[in-house]
């Protein structure tokens, strides 16, 4: 069988290691390795910690997560039938179920043997044979590429954990042995081939089952959505097995007969309430006295025969008409990709999208029309007409910018690549012929040669190194191309990429669909027309008797929220003034002080180009004499100028005691909400952005200014008193957050020095200042990171500041803009950020970390900088596998079911601006809360299986699954800077 585990990239990676192994240790008769040497390598939960010691592999202190390895040479070829034998002692802290035993040969191709682990710890070493007794010639799983290793030219051994779960290891293992199979082991193969036998019969009855039901076409068959090439011999067809049928939501109508189901959660509190009518569940009942029904969503149409569709005689593809001298092409093979893209929220079932990948015989002729005919596989039409033009057929392979380009960008680029699936990579010629084309005319504007700068064995140099593609990747440059007008990239041979625009207006459209965003993220107002055709009644506001009291838990003392000291902090107080701000992400809560990221994100554009920003219409409530875009701004800072208290101190912000009740939407939320007590932290960002926002609203309204300017202060001076009041006791040195808390310290200081010109805010701010360091590095996690804090100084106006530190400032912000570069050209679609180390996850992929450079360009006019911040846009905008633009409502083919529970229990479209956190990178991060959606849902209908998926394809459009398709506002910033920044630069700083 083939399986994939979440280290296999990493195994791929560890082979390198092989180019030079060592020579073969003396080893005793039928063992092959007694671990008298050190590891040569050892990785995740095992690094450091695993070793050899006195000829025996000690495994203890650690989870099931990692793996060992030595280099050799092994030639165990006439024992192929063999059995492995591990030599064993289990520790009594061992939870694990199993250890697993890899061989790899010259090739990089692999065995892996699964040996279950007896339960109870033992006093002395036993040997223990793997499941179901494999020989070295039928391994119980073998690696990614599907083969069985070379027994004569084995180069490495390892154990390994058996990845189910975090469980720790306590094991000693003496040896790995090779047996004659004793009877127990005979009788273990034998069971496996009866077992197989039967499996393979009941497979073959349940296909026959699925053929008699689903196999006569009808009207609620799979449809085939599209046909195209992503190679001249390469077609893919995609086809859509079942459709999402919506919720709605109503008032309950009780009906005779109704009976209500509850679930409680440990402490015997209602989790959720369902509705059965006729013994079928109806939906949720919400609200209060559950006078609200939310219905369940459905799932209506066949599923696709797969097993038919994966068998190339199912396939033929004619010339012209049917006639019976026509030659008749019949494809080599079929790969498959089936990618989960619809989930019905209740009953967990899902719609599927299948592309299949038929490789041909030789390649299709350009202009000419094709039939293709299905055969027995379960499609609605039997057959159908596909003319094989490139400038007309889109095709996946090519990837292009969809939000466009000004005439003035200096980089335009498109992409080209395609993981097959099943099938593998797709190799791509070093050059290929491309062109620009004018949608409307078909005319050619301009032409050039494609550029296979990744191939899929290229490592990409990011969090960790590896090739996070699957396939080759080319790149198409028309960097020198500036007509306006709505184009498409055709490679020949192949097809052509979405439209998209390039004019004066497209970072502007960008920018005020991502405000669109925050608009729909309001709390505490009502949402509806004139203003979107999203519609959401007002919520969680006191003054509709919804319940907002005073906590005194403060949340610096755990680095966040802590639901049950949250509540156990409750004073009972009410709060009249808790209400408002931004949805944190897909549910409502928390409304946190970080999520005004975004609004000194959007401060700081309005201040490098306020006329520009002042005359943009966001389509939001006006207020009177105010730019719409400080209008927004306000809206969010307001939430917390209402909870500042008497002694200036702000807190984190408003939390409930957990995530919603199953089915709730935000204004019939089941829980209260509680106002953190406030602390140092939060009150210096709060006195930051309070400084900020002072300053630019003077002009506008000077009154409202001052009282803005007088909060911002009061914040200061109580988080400095608290915050010394806690390290006198001992606290913030053992608070992991401090660093963090400094850092808004230090751009608080800043901020209200700009703002008073007092000398004492700009002392505060050295204390703590990377700029004080002989050669500033802005970006040390753990330590500081002030690259905004750097870009302030550096425009402090003339009188302010010391002009030495203002250069200095602008030198450490071009060192970390040019990391940015670097890190953008070590991979594929110049994906960007200053930090190396960044996780491949959490908006990593969605939102460009391009502030550096848009600021570096703003301060030295560099065009290097501006073009790297605009190729920091690609993987976002449509330059990824998908084709898939990563925000709601924004160009031709956006994201559509990013997890919004509003939208999602009414049954209405989720509203546009909506950023999701996008691709992970499965094989670092894993965990349950990561990778539940692919147990419990998504994972028997993925092929290839879901780990399988290379990163840069690796997302779902559902809806459902927070790890991937959620937000949090505060991580929409590095969109509000670049974007704007993109929108709104002025033409004679262009190059």
């Amino acid at each position: 069988m083939k399986v994939r585990l979440p280290i296999d990239s990493i195994l791929a990676v560890l082979w390198s290691i092989l180019l030079v192994p060592p020579p073969a240790m003396k080893a005793q008769e039928n063992e092959i390795e007694g671990f008298d040497r050190p590891f040569v390598f050892c990785y995740l939960s095992w690094e450091g910690k695993v070793a050899t010691e006195k000829g025996v592999a000690v495994i203890r202190g650690v989870d099931n997560q990692g793996g060992a390895g030595i280099n050799g040479k092994w030639d165990i070829a006439a024992n192929a039938e063999m059995t492995p034998v591990l030599r064993i002692k289990i520790g009594p802290a061992n939870q694990a179920s199993a250890i697993v035993l890899l061989l790899g040969d010259s090739e990089q191709r692999q065995g892996r043997w699964t040996f279950p682990l007896p339960q109870q710890a033992t006093s002395e070493f036993i040997e223990i044979f793997p499941k179901e007794g494999a020989s070295f010639s039928e391994p119980n799983a073998v690696g990614d590429d599907g083969g069985k290793p070379d027994l004569e030219n084995l180069r490495q051994v390892q154990l390994i954990g058996d990845w189910s779960g975090a469980k720790e290891v306590d094991v000693e293992v003496d040896a790995v042995l090779m047996q004659s199979p004793s009877e127990e082991v005979l009788n273990a193969r034998a069971a496996k081939k009866a077992r197989l036998l039967a499996e393979a019969n009941q497979k073959k009855q349940q296909q026959e089952s699925l053929k008699a039901r689903f196999g006569k076409r009808s009207q609620t068959s799979p449809t085939v959505q599209h046909i195209s090439m992503v190679a001249n011999d390469v077609m893919a067809i995609e086809i859509q097995a079942g459709t999402l049928i919506p919720a709605e939501f109503s008032k309950y109508e009780p009906i005779a007969g109704d009976q209500k189901r509850e679930t409680k959660n440990e402490q015997g509190e209602i989790k959720k309430v369902e509705l059965l009518r006729d013994d079928q569940i109806v939906g949720w009942l919400i609200g209060p006295d559950r006078g609200w029904l939310t219905t369940y969503e459905q799932i209506a149409g066949d599923p696709l025969l797969d097993f038919v569709a994966d068998k190339p005689e199912t396939y033929r593809i004619k010339c012209g008409d049917d006639a019976e001298s026509t030659p008749t092409l019949k494809p080599i093979s079929v790969g498959r990709k089936s990618h989960v893209n619809a989930w019905a929220q209740g009953p967990s079932t899902v719609g599927v999208r299948h592309t299949l990948y038929l490789r041909l015989p030789k390649p299709l002729t350009e202009g000419k029309t094709y039939r293709v005919k299905f055969g027995t596989l379960n499609t609605r039409r039997s057959e159908i007409a596909f003319e094989f033009r490139s400038n007309k057929i889109r095709s996946e392979a090519v990837h292009a910018h969809q939000i466009g380009y000004r005439p003035d960008d200096p980089a335009k680029q498109a992409f080209l690549s395609c993981w097959l699936g099943t099938g593998g990579v797709l190799r791509l010629p070093e050059s290929m012929r491309f062109s620009l084309v004018d949608e409307a005319s078909g005319r050619i504007v301009f032409e050039g040669r494609s550029e296979r700068h990744f191939p899929a064995d290229q490592p990409e140099l990011m969090a960790r190194d590896a090739n996070f593609n699957g396939t080759d990747v080319a790149r198409c440059d028309f960097s020198r191309f500036s007509e306006p007008g709505r184009y498409r990239v055709v490679v020949d041979g192949v097809g052509c990429s979405f439209p998209f625009e390039i004019g004066d207006h497209v970072w502007q459209t960008a920018f005020l669909t991502q405000m669109r965003g925050l608009y729909h993220q309001r709390s505490g107002v009502e949402l509806g027309p004139p203003y979107t055709d999203f519609r959401k009644p007002r919520d969680m506001h006191p003054a509709d008797g919804y319940p907002v009291t005073q906590s005194k838990y403060r949340s610096v003392e755990s680095g966040g929220e802590s639901f049950a000291s949250i509540v156990d902090g409750d004073t009972g107080e009410p709060r009249a003034g808790g209400w408002g701000g931004y949805h944190d992400a897909g549910d409502w809560n928390p409304r946190r002080v970080t999520h005004m990221k975004t609004t000194m994100a959007t401060l700081e554009i309005f201040e490098l180009f306020p006329d520009y920003f002042a005359a943009l219409e966001l389509n939001i409530p006006k207020t009177e004499g105010l730019p719409d875009i400080l209008t927004e701004a306000m809206f969010e800072f307001q939430c917390f100028e209402r909870l500042q208290q008497s002694n200036g101190g702000v807190g984190f912000g408003i939390e409930s005691k957990g995530d919603p009740l199953v089915g709730e939407v935000s204004w019939l939320n089941g829980f209260s909400s509680y106002i953190l007590a406030p602390d140092y932290a939060s009150s210096w960002y709060y006195s930051a952005v309070a400084a900020r926002l002072a300053r630019l609203l003077k002009p506008y309204n000077a009154k409202r200014a001052n009282v803005i300017r007088d909060s911002a202060i009061r914040a200061f001076q109580f988080a400095e008193q608290d915050y010394a009041r806690d390290k006198t006791a001992g606290h913030t040195a053992k608070r992991d957050n401090t660093w963090q808390a400094t850092d808004s310290r230090n751009l608080a200081a800043l901020e209200l020095y700009r703002l008073t010109g007092e000398p004492d805010y700009h002392d505060v701010f050295l204390k703590d200042s990377a700029l004080t360091d002989q050669v500033p590095d802005l970006f040390v996690w753990g330590k500081h990171v002030q690259r905004e804090q750097a870009f302030i100084y550096a425009n402090l106006p003339d009188g302010l500041g010391e002009p030495e530190r203002k250069q200095k400032a602008v030198e450490a912000i071009e060192v970390v803009a040019q990391r940015a570069l670097q890190y953008a050209e070590g991979n594929a679609f110049n994906v960007t950020t200053c930090d190396r180390g960044k996780p491949q996850f959490i908006g990593h992929y969605t939102v460009p970390d391009a502030a550096d450079l848009t600021r570096a360009h703003f301060l030295t006019g560099d065009p290097r900088y501006l073009a790297g911040a605009v190729r920091s846009t690609q993987f976002q905008s449509g330059c990824n596998p998908n084709n898939l633009v990563y925000m709601t409502g924004l160009s031709t083919n956006p994201v559509k079911n990013v997890f919004k529970l509003d939208a999602r229990r009414t049954g209405q479209a989720v509203p546009a601006g909506l950023v999701p956190y996008g691709n992970i990178d499965f094989q670092k991060w894993h965990d349950n809360g990561v990778i539940w959606p692919i147990t419990w849902v998504i994972g028997k209908a993925t092929v290839p299986d879901a780990y399988a998926w290379p990163t840069h394809q690796a997302y779902w459009d559902l809806g459902g699954w927070p790890m991937l398709e959620e937000y949090t506002v505060d991580r929409w910033a590095p969109n509000v800077l670049v974007w704007g920044y993109l929108a709104a630069r002025e033409k004679e700083m262009q190059q």
